[in-house]
C-alpha cells in the first residue's frame, strides 16, 4: 500500500519493490525481514503482472511488516 495524506495511491501485489535511501539503493523482496527506512527520489514497484509502477518521492517512510509493505508519502521530516 502506498498512500500520501489524502489517499490510497496504490494498493496491489508485486513481486518486488526497489527504492532510494540516504545509504543508497535498495531492494524488497518476498519474505523480507522487518525493516523500515526513510525514502525520497524514485519507488518502482514491479508488479506480478510484470509491469513497473514508478512513484516520484519528495519524502517518505517505508515500512515492511509481516511480508508486507507500507509507503507514507510526504512524511515531514526534522532534516
Amino acid at each position: 500500500m502506498i498512500r500520501n495524506r489524502e489517499e490510497v495511491v496504490f494498493n496491489g501485489d508485486v513481486k518486488n519493490i526497489s527504492g532510494l535511501n540516504k545509504k543508497g539503493k535498495f531492494d524488497i523482496l518476498p519474505k523480507h525481514a522487518n525493516f523500515i527506512s526513510l525514502i525520497g527520489q524514485t519507488l518502482i514497484a514491479r508488479l506480478v503482472e510484470g509491469q513497473e509502477r514508478i512513484f516520484q518521492v519528495e519524502n517518505g517512510v517505508l515500512r515492511v511488516l509481516s511480508n508486507k509493505v507500507e509507503v507514507y508519502l510526504g512524511v515531514k521530516t526534522g532534516d
